[in-house]
């Protein structure tokens, strides 16, 4: 599920489309159900109850997830990591389509997640900061960078989000 690569001696691990579907998936589970578990998963993916066992399986060899067979599944803190950077690219992309350039929101959606899954980290660190300047949200010029969780979890941006939230109601 993982392609590793070594940079500067720092391991980059890049996950594939449908691990990051897996990952995105039981992180929400488990913010909003308190739990995830297979068939919960399955449900969800429109997947069976074998591919989704056989996708865990792969992500605890990753050492992503937490999984014992007909137990919760839980995230490790590498995966929430994983978890959290794919849900911040997913927002950002779908903000620029949605918001700046006016794309309709389910097609957004799909767009944002064709997109996600290509784009690099350095145009994705411009796109967020383009986003939420042009949108008046809040200045990124603080050094933001999707891989340091810091910023994807940083008050200033959660506050802001929560204010544009009101302003679109």
């Amino acid at each position: 599920m993982l392609e590793y690569s070594n940079k500067k001696g720092e391991i980059f691990l890049c996950l594939r489309k449908l691990g990051e579907e897996y990952l995105k998936t039981i992180y929400i589970l488990q913010n909003e159900e308190k739990r995830a578990r297979v068939t919960d998963i399955a449900k969800i993916l429109n997947k069976t109850k074998p591919t989704v066992n056989y996708a865990i399986t792969n992500l605890k060899e990753e050492g992503l997830v937490n999984y014992e067979t007909y137990g919760s599944i839980t995230l490790t803190e590498t995966g929430k990591k994983h978890a959290k950077k794919i849900l911040e690219a997913y927002d950002i992309v779908y903000l620029f389509l949605n918001s700046i350039l006016e794309i309709e929101p389910n097609e957004a959606k799909q767009e944002a997640e064709k997109i996600k899954a290509t784009i690099s980290d350095e145009t994705l660190n411009k796109l967020a900061k383009y986003t939420h300047k042009t949108l008046g949200l809040y200045s990124l010029e603080c050094g933001y960078d999707i891989n340091n969780e810091k910023c994807t979890s940083c008050v200033r941006r959660t506050r802001n989000k929560k204010i544009k939230e009101r302003i679109e109601l």
